[in-house]
């Protein structure tokens, strides 16, 4: 069967885009395949430990990812006064030896705003992506106006482990207006060096999406991952060369729950949602592979987030292994945006937002996820 893509057509004027069309493109001119990680080592003593990235001077912290390292982890968020704020600024850290440096502003909404010769109102959900290579990509959102649903999707690059970064360049995503498109969840690798990021569309209605960046990154291809009006921000965790799934945030009709969807063509179709047993109150998740089940964080919670679990797929449900965090006031306490990664010494690394005011760092292994099972 002919397989089709999308690929974007721009006419930049300086850094302005002033027209965009979309062309469809004939047949891929190879099969794409997912880059799998060899399994996780199991036999271990089990290992657990919690601390937290060192507080700077800002009121609020939030939506942290990061990517392994040949030292470590390296981790990014946003913070400022508030969510939104025009002195919101991206932050970045580096574990190295089970010790967290302190936080460096790296990037601001002046200078990507000068970058890109456009006004830039607010930032926000910076993910990052790191190559065999240590080339790193870091993507963010801008505003320019009105709320999230307006934003875009920037990046910058290093070559040097983040000690200095390129100027801003701002993705072609859509061909209206390029806005509307954001970022929130870890890359996916393909066999052949591209990345596929999870991507999702705020406006009017909310789907999730995937933009395949080849190692130049220009988008070679852009695919719809979920039907309907109220799934966002994809976490995709790849089974096989050609298999994967994908686990959507719910803004919809309550009770919501955690939405799925699959594809066993690499990515080419996924299926219809469907909805898991786990609840979810309208906040983001995060999934990584684990053996050949998945693990997943999320608020298990039908209102609020004040409740941050770990549970793991089994052939025929879920079942929750462990309760990171919990309040009973969930009004005021908040335990969210969840990023699981695995280091290059097969430990995973949770990082989350504690209340708005720290980012909480948990590390685990193997052996210890298999004592609770």
């Amino acid at each position: 069967m002919r397989e089709l893509s999308l690929k974007v057509l721009a006419i930049i004027m300086g850094s302005s885009v002033v027209a965009i069309s979309w062309i469809v493109c004939e047949e891929h001119p190879e099969p794409k395949k997912f880059s799998l990680q060899a399994p996780i080592e199991t036999n271990r003593i089990p290992y657990y430990s919690e601390q937290f990235i060192p507080r700077h001077q800002t009121a609020m912290v939030h939506a942290a990812q990061a990517h392994s390292s040949s030292t470590g982890i390296t981790a990014y968020w946003f913070a400022g006064s508030r969510e939104g704020g025009g002195d919101v600024q991206i932050y970045s850290a580096s574990l190295t030896n089970q010790t967290w440096e302190m936080p460096e502003a790296i990037v601001n909404r002046r200078q990507v705003g000068t970058e890109l010769n456009r006004y830039i109102r607010k930032l926000g959900n910076p993910v990052s992506h790191r190559f065999e290579d240590g080339k790193i990509w870091l993507f963010f959102v801008s505003v320019s106006i009105g709320g999230w649903a307006g934003s875009s999707i920037n990046m910058i690059e290093s070559k040097d482990e983040g000690e200095t970064w390129s100027k801003t360049q701002r993705l072609v995503t859509s061909p209206f207006f390029n806005i509307s498109t954001l970022v929130r969840n870890k890359p996916i690798s393909y066999r052949d060096g591209s990345i596929g990021l999870p991507v999702y569309h705020e406006f009017l209605s909310k789907f999730g999406e995937i933009i395949r960046l080849n190692e130049s990154g220009e988008i070679i291809e852009k695919t719809r991952l979920s039907h309907g009006i109220s799934t966002l921000q994809p976490a995709i965790v790849a089974k096989s060369e050609t298999e994967a799934i994908a686990l959507l945030r719910n803004a919809g009709n309550k009770p919501r729950q955690i939405i799925q969807i699959k594809t066993n063509d690499s990515g080419y179709s996924w299926t219809e949602g469907e909805a898991l047993v786990l609840p979810n109150p309208d906040a983001a998740i995060d999934a990584i592979p684990f053996q050949n089940e998945t693990l997943l964080v999320f608020n298990n919670t039908t209102q609020g987030r004040n409740d941050l679990s770990l549970a793991i797929s089994t052939p025929t449900d879920w079942q929750i292994l462990h309760r990171f965090d919990y309040s009973k006031t969930k009004e005021t306490s908040e335990f969210s945006y969840p990023a699981l990664i695995r280091d290059s010494n097969d430990k995973i690394h949770l990082l989350f937002t504690w209340n708005r005011q720290l980012i909480k760092h948990i590390i685990f292994n193997a052996s210890w996820i298999t004592a609770k099972l």
